[in-house]
């Protein structure tokens, strides 16, 4: 499984090669090597969020029932 340490520099290299392919194209909104892009650092933003959250629902468990913060919906 992933983990935030090995999604950092793969975060950081797709968003300078999508910062380099917005100035590099003409049209960035129609380009498809863009649009890729910027999919491929959405769903790594994703995927970190993800493990982040998950790290801390973990260490929610931990603690008692009673200590634990009551979700407001």
């Amino acid at each position: 499984m992933a983990t935030i340490e090995s999604l950092k520099p793969s975060i950081t290299k797709a968003q300078t090669a999508l910062a380099e392919g917005t100035k590099a194209s003409e049209d960035a909104a129609k380009s498809l090597e863009v649009r890729k892009l910027k999919k491929k650092v959405k769903r790594l933003t994703r995927k970190s969020s993800k493990l982040v959250a998950f790290d801390k629902m973990a260490e929610e468990k931990k603690k008692p029932k009673k200590d634990r913060p009551k979700k407001e919906d």
